[in-house]
């Protein structure tokens, strides 16, 4: 047997006995005699091996029995406090069992939403489909932002790109030692008509990261349906922000049949904004940006928009769009981009917002025949054609990075609230952290 003790595989050597139940374990047990049964397998753990690989090692389990259990995610942490209200129970799919055998570290929103307190949480059990993730990076996304001004002690990020340390023994998308990028959709039903449709993203049962631990870690553990291996020729710190923001702007470009020949314009410069002209570059199609800032232009352009529109200024383009893609909100001069679009054009809405209206000019919508729609994240299926798509043609956000710490989560919300990220705001797990 090969001696190792790397940090990771520490971290995650005591999740090998969650999987060594004796079959005649029932279905459901419960959750006090688990834990007696987990204290001894923990204290008296059953054979391991340990298996070596050129670049580095990975704790493989050998044990011969299968865990009977298949539970959810729960995470084990103090429920988060909405503002002006009472303390409440952040309302999750139950998981049956917890086992305190390992901790790792995240960074929880303090009271203003703004500043972030380090703590140390409990790794929740292994279910069969799951894998345990040492987390290297994650993005910040303007979502976060929201979420953490909601609920004080809640753990954001959902941009998240780790390497898969253990996995369930039904896991067969991915194997230990893979990059993957995970963190909008924590799971689904998998059985309701969206999900059956490959709509997972529309699911009425689906979670999110908001409803448990999320990126600002530096470990999770996710179901292994919603984890994607990211391509060798992508990035780590490059790939979080492909997870979201891409996958978003990919899934308009694919959802609502966009065709080479069209001509797409693109409102924002943001996160979103900027991965969306070069993702409709990429497609073949004809850019134009659309910015309330005038010093937009020149990064417009090197993004690969063919045209810039200032909407501070009397519109001087004589050009009709067959689709534009807004990916900000709040309220917007709708009536210009209706005007904007060509006939039987379409607008589509990706800005996330807690706020903001929209009208539209009745006449101009009726007689163009005009769309107005949707587009939120991705669904599995889409969010893989994404990376390939990427890998292809080679698409990476523009990124800033920072320190995964307080100071560091702290400043990276200062820049994204205040709209100064250029164009998205990377987290790195630092050395002391790294698993």
């Amino acid at each position: 047997m090969h001696q190792y003790s790397s940090p990771a595989a520490t971290f995650f050597s005591s999740l090998k006995s969650l999987f060594c139940l004796s079959p005649s374990t029932p279905r459901h047990p419960s959750p006090a005699p688990l834990r007696a049964r987990y204290a001894s397998q923990i204290a008296n753990p059953p054979p391991h091996s340990l298996q070596r690989s050129p670049s580095q090692h990975h704790l493989n389990c050998s044990c011969e029995q299968p865990h009977p259990l298949e539970p959810s995610y729960i995470p084990a942490f103090e429920p988060p406090i909405r503002r002006n209200e009472k303390r409440i129970k952040l309302e999750v799919m139950t998981r049956e069992l917890m086992i305190p055998s390992s901790t790792y570290t995240a960074f929880a929103s303090g009271p203003d939403g703004k500043t972030f307190v380090e703590k140390h949480l409990e790794l929740p059990a292994l279910g069969r489909n799951d894998v345990a993730i040492a987390i290297l990076c994650c993005s910040v996304c303007f979502t976060d932002t929201m979420y953490a001004a909601q609920l004080e002690g809640s753990v954001v990020g959902h941009e998240i790109i780790g390497r898969v340390e253990f996995k369930g023994e039904s896991v067969t998308n991915v194997n230990v030692g893979d990059i993957v990028g995970f963190g909008y959709i924590r799971s689904t039903c998998l059985e309701c008509q969206y999900c059956l449709q490959g709509q997972e993203n529309m699911c009425p049962k689906r979670t999110t990261f908001s409803d448990g631990v999320g990126g600002f870690a530096n470990a999770s553990v996710w179901d292994s349906r919603f984890v994607y291996k990211i391509p060798e020729t992508i990035e780590p710190r490059h790939a979080g922000p492909l997870t979201c923001a891409g996958a978003t702007v990919f899934a308009a470009l694919y959802g609502y049949n966009v065709s080479p020949t069209s001509t797409v314009g693109i409102v924002g410069m943001g996160g979103l904004g900027h991965l969306a002209i070069k993702f409709a570059k990429a497609w073949g199609c004809k850019v134009v940006a659309i910015s309330s800032s005038r010093d937009k232009e020149h990064d417009a352009r090197a993004f690969g928009a063919h045209e810039f529109v200032c909407t501070q200024d009397p519109i001087a383009t004589s050009t009709k769009m067959d689709y534009i893609l807004n990916t900000v909100s709040g309220d917007l001069p709708w009536e210009t981009f209706i005007n904007l679009l060509e006939t039987n054009g379409t607008l589509i809405n990706m800005g996330v917002s807690a706020k903001g209206s929209m009208e539209i000019p009745y006449f101009p919508h009726l007689f163009k025949q005009l769309k107005v729609v949707g587009s939120l994240v991705a669904s599995r299926h889409v969010v893989k054609k994404m990376l390939d798509f990427a890998a292809l043609h080679s698409i990476k956000p523009e990124i800033e990075e920072l320190d995964m710490d307080v100071k560091g989560c702290r400043e990276a919300f200062r820049r994204v609230t205040e709209q100064r990220a250029r164009y998205r705001v990377v987290l790195n797990v630092p050395p002391r952290l790294a698993l």
